[in-house]
Order: structure tokens, then sequence, then C-alpha cells
């Protein structure tokens, strides 16, 4: 999507949304105070097209989101700011004090996130591809395997940033703030149905191949466990924003 060579920045048919959140670097945790709302509908319809030169000649992903943060202020007349606010959130508590579930562990930092690893063969056991799957490290990745079943996973993540993952997996109402205490980074699979989304916390008849509610999963599989409490959570806000008038 953005391209940037000897210091020319390109972003071709993009959303002023897409837009934002790669100069902003905004977490999903972070649109939980009604950002979509707030916005007028064209930040997500409409499509642009963006080439600038940065200073640098090379310049690092920080200098980019810089400069497109300065051509949004210029252009769409964007003001925002981040703050934090008291909200509704689900804690990510260890299930076991200790102790982690067999699907969440902590990242070897004897293996390479230089290159991305070959894929698992189909057969390989979930639990056995900690560590091994998804190809690269530093977010999370997702993958149907079957009809009823739905696999998460990442590699050389912080909790906060598994906690955010599991926030936008879940589709949870309330955002998932880590509680764990835990330091350093992991790798973790997580499998379960994807139709439990629609019905948490519900009984419903077991299907062929069926897997897990996603709280089940979360638990059973990484140790883990949401509780319902108050938390102070940052929010993105945009105070101000116009469509861009023609060059």
């Amino acid at each position: 999507m953005y391209v940037s060579t000897g210091g020319v920045f390109a972003a071709t048919n993009q959303s002023f949304l897409t837009l934002l959140i790669f100069a902003y670097k905004i977490n999903i945790s972070e649109f939980h105070g009604g950002l979509l709302r707030s916005l007028p509908s064209w930040v997500l319809t409409d499509k642009f097209d963006i080439n600038a030169r940065a200073d640098s000649p090379q310049p690092t992903k920080d200098d980019l989101r810089s400069m497109m943060q300065s051509l949004l202020e210029d252009r769409f007349k964007l003001k925002a700011h981040r703050e934090q606010r008291e909200l509704p959130v689900s804690g990510l508590y260890l299930a076991k004090p200790g102790k982690t579930g067999e699907q969440l562990k902590p990242h070897d930092p004897a293996s390479s996130c230089a290159t991305p690893l070959p894929l698992p063969s189909s057969e390989t056991p979930i639990a056995t591809m900690v560590g091994q799957w998804p190809p690269t490290c530093g977010d999370g990745d997702e993958i149907r395997t079957s009809k009823n079943r739905l696999r998460e996973g990442g590699r050389d993540m912080t909790m906060k940033a598994i906690a955010d993952w599991l926030y936008g997996t879940a589709d949870s109402e309330r955002p998932i703030v880590d509680r764990t205490g835990l330091t350093g980074t992991f790798d973790f699979t997580l499998e379960f149905d994807p139709a439990s989304l629609e019905r948490e916390g519900l009984s419903a008849t077991p299907r062929d191949d069926s897997g897990p509610t996603v709280a089940e999963a979360i638990k059973e599989q990484l140790g883990l466990q949401l509780k319902r409490e108050l938390g102070a959570i940052g929010i993105f806000v945009v105070d101000n924003v116009e469509y861009p008038s023609s060059n």
C-alpha cells in the first residue's frame, strides 16, 4: 500500500481513514471513543492518491508517519489529539497465577525474525505451531482452517499487542486491557469457532468440526481470562477535518 523509494512516498487509492491510521499509528482500542461515529462518511468512501517527498533520502517509517501527519494537517485541516478516558473494559488476566496456557509461550530470542518462516504443513497440530506460525514477527495473523474453525496467531508480540489483537478478534464492545503482568514478548496460537462471535456466552449444539467459543479458546489455549471492569484507556479524538480542495 505504501511505497518509499529514494525519499518519495506514494499511497494510491486510499481512504482518509487508512491514511489517518498510518500517520498516527492508531491502535484498534483507540477507536472505542466513537472515532468513526464522529467523522464524516467520506473518510471511508472517498479515495485519495498521495505523492510526497521526505526531507531525508532514506526516511524511516516514523519519518513517513510524521510527514503524513503534516500533510493531513495541511490538506485536510486535521486537528486531533489523544486523551485518557475511564471506560468499561475487559481486563486480560492469567487464569492461573504465574502460568500461561500451552499455546502462549515466551518468544525464543534465538528464533530469527529477520526472514519469514516456512509455513507448517496442514497436518501440524495447533499446539506445536506456537513460534512456527505466522511467518513474520511483530503482528498477528489469521486463517480459516475449516468452515467452523478460525486460527489466530502471532510471534514476538508484547502482551499489550496481544490484548489489542484479541480485542479485534473477539469483536468486543469493551477494549481488552493487559492485566497479566507478563513482560517481554510472546508467541501464541488460538483456534476457535468464528460463529461464537455472534453467540458469546450462549450454549449451542456442536457441529461437525466445530471449535470452542473465542472465550473458551482464550482460557483453555492461552491460559488467560477476561474480566469486566473499568479502566483508563487512550482514545484518539479528531477535533476537525475538512474535505480537501483541488490543487
